[in-house]
């Protein structure tokens, strides 16, 4: 890989998704979610990050049925991260193939899909910095998508970057 290429993907690679436990189990309101989430997704996307969560956006999830309705004005830690995950794979995905994407089986929890996803998100990141492999080949439709939303992420780091250059 390049050294450009590799500039370019300085703050992507200082991104690892948030552990289950540390994400907050106290329950947040909207604009603590939102901050929440962004200080999160600050590395991999910068400062475009901003707008990528809006309270409408949130509300647009809760009445399509992505994430349940808060209780009392708070979100959980479910809520949380089925809130992160969609933040991730809307950079690639329909809101109807993220439906798909996030269901849950009779035996799934929002905790188990959650480790799922960060686990394969961070291997993915991984490899597109070069650090590396993708721990296998994509098995399901959810590693495809989280290896888009991860190249889509590079993309537009390499894009900023190259950009600064021509200036």
């Amino acid at each position: 890989m390049s050294v450009d290429i590799q500039s370019a993907l300085s703050g992507i690679r200082r991104y690892r998704p948030m552990d289950w436990d540390q994400i907050p189990d106290l329950g947040l309101y909207m604009d603590q979610v939102i901050t929440f989430i962004t200080r999160m997704y600050e590395p991999l996307y910068g400062e475009d990050i901003h707008g990528y969560l809006s309270p409408s956006m949130i509300n647009n999830y809760v009445k399509s049925k992505l994430i349940p309705r808060p209780t009392g004005k708070k979100y959980s830690r479910e809520q949380i991260a089925l809130l992160t995950m969609i933040v991730a794979l809307k950079q690639t995905s329909s809101m109807e193939e993220i439906r798909r994407l996030l269901a849950l089986d009779e035996a799934g929890t929002v905790e188990s899909l959650y480790a799922v996803f960060s686990s394969r998100f961070s291997h993915a990141v991984q490899f597109m910095c070069g650090e590396g492999d993708i721990s296998g080949a994509p098995r399901t439709a959810l590693d495809f998508a989280i290896l888009a939303c991860a190249c889509s992420a590079g993309c537009a780091a390499a894009l900023k970057y190259e950009a600064k250059q021509v200036q």
